[in-house]
């Protein structure tokens, strides 16, 4: 079987299931996030060991739960909660008897903020949005990729960075305007959920910033020598490869929708 088939085999079974999960949102999206942060720092933590770094992988999985609990059933403010879970990486790299390097807690530290900080942001994207704001997001993005792969496919003369050679700045320009385009058509459609400003400036965030969250993944795996963040979804690589444009957006998207919209 292709890979190509396995792409599609895999998006017909799993956009739907993706959709419902965010459409209910609550408990069900917290869930949800649990489970994909866990992966995809795993994914991060064993990328990194390529080049001889060693993070604590199970006790940063542990810390990016217990903070996310903690989000959602406690607190409002994250950034209380990152000073005593890196003192925490600190403590253990101490103590760890082989592999110690200073580096490893920043690692795990980073994939905390890279990863885990914007699904928590996402979850209570809601309480300041009419529309649920993940689908829209998701929508966007799916949008963003779409266009810009089959405008550079098929438009694509000018290569936009060394860090993908296949991406062009033709598709990134018609991968931008598309996710415009389309948060603009969902403005009209539901104008009393969506604010046409907001609309504007959704999509300009999400047609910008999704593009930047694959190249820099991409980056990430060039630095660390793979071609995948790992190989659990068939067809399309990690669950990291998957959510990289999401995880850049979330929270420029909450920022918006809680102290600009």
């Amino acid at each position: 079987m292709s890979n190509q088939i396995k792409r599609i085999i895999t998006a017909v079974i799993a956009i739907p299931a993706l959709l419902m999960i965010f459409y209910a949102g609550g408990i069900f999206f917290f869930l949800f996030s649990l489970a994909v942060t866990s992966l995809a720092m795993w994914e991060l933590f064993s990328m990194f060991e390529k080049k001889s770094f060693y993070p604590l992988k199970t006790a940063g999985i542990i810390l990016s739960a217990a903070i996310q609990i903690i989000f959602y059933f406690c607190l409002s403010d994250f950034l209380v909660l990152l000073i005593p879970v890196f003192l925490i990486l600190i403590s253990c790299e101490i103590f760890r008897k082989e592999k110690i390097n200073p580096l490893n807690p920043v690692i795990v530290f980073f994939g905390l903020v890279y990863v885990t900080v914007p699904f928590m942001l996402m979850g209570r994207a809601g309480e300041f949005s009419k529309l649920n704001p993940v689908i829209f997001v998701f929508v966007l993005i799916w949008t963003s990729d779409s266009a810009a792969y089959f405008g550079g496919k098929y438009t694509g003369r000018h290569k936009l960075s060394s860090i993908s050679p296949n991406k062009t700045i033709e598709g990134s320009v018609i991968g931008f305007l598309f996710t415009v385009m389309v948060s603009m058509i969902i403005h009209f459609i539901f104008p009393e959920d969506l604010g046409f400003i907001d609309a504007l400036v959704t999509g300009i965030l999400t047609g910008v910033f999704s593009q930047i969250g694959d190249l820099f993944e991409s980056l990430l795996k060039r630095y660390c020598g793979v071609k995948d963040s790992s190989l659990i979804i068939p067809g399309h690589g990690g669950v990291l490869d998957r959510f990289d444009s999401f995880i850049f957006v979330a929270p420029l998207v909450f920022i918006y929708l809680k102290y600009f919209s």
